[in-house]
């Protein structure tokens, strides 16, 4: 099954959410299963991009401005030597979950516990989000 997840574009002058396809394995499992799917996911496509790498393009004058206003220009190209560790990974995924640094939405309705049973379906769209702790004093 495949579902839309809803991820903010690096620009930095531009707050856009762009949607990308990703499959899942059946329609019904809990949210700690949606997670580690999640994760495999993304770590399979950050090792793909890792190890094939991409040809030299040339950037588009707007994709350098993009670039600029986040503080550094380059073309994406992942430099590490290491794959990323899908353990780790889903370890990290699910303790910011649990922790409440990380929350999940299921097309508007937030996803509370890790053992909450979901029903997928084709037109749903899966929103991921890391939530920023403000502090600091104001005199």
């Amino acid at each position: 099954m495949e579902l839309n997840v809803n991820v903010k574009s690096v620009s930095g002058k531009k707050n856009k959410i762009v949607t990308i396809p990703v499959s899942y394995s059946r329609k019904e499992m809990t949210v700690r299963e949606l997670i580690e799917e999640t994760v495999l996911f993304c770590v399979n496509s950050y090792n793909n991009r890792r190890e094939n790498g991409e040809l030299l393009r040339a950037l588009l004058p707007q994709e350098i401005a993009d670039k600029a206003a986040l503080g550094k220009i380059s073309f994406g190209t992942i430099y590490g030597e290491k794959d990323a560790d899908l353990k780790k990974a889903t370890d990290d995924a699910i303790e910011a979950f649990s922790d409440g640094v990380a929350a999940i939405f299921a097309d508007d309705k937030r996803l509370e516990s890790l053992d909450e049973e979901l029903k997928l379906t084709e037109i749903q769209s899966l929103t991921f989000v890391k939530l920023v702790m403000l502090a600091g004093r104001m005199w």
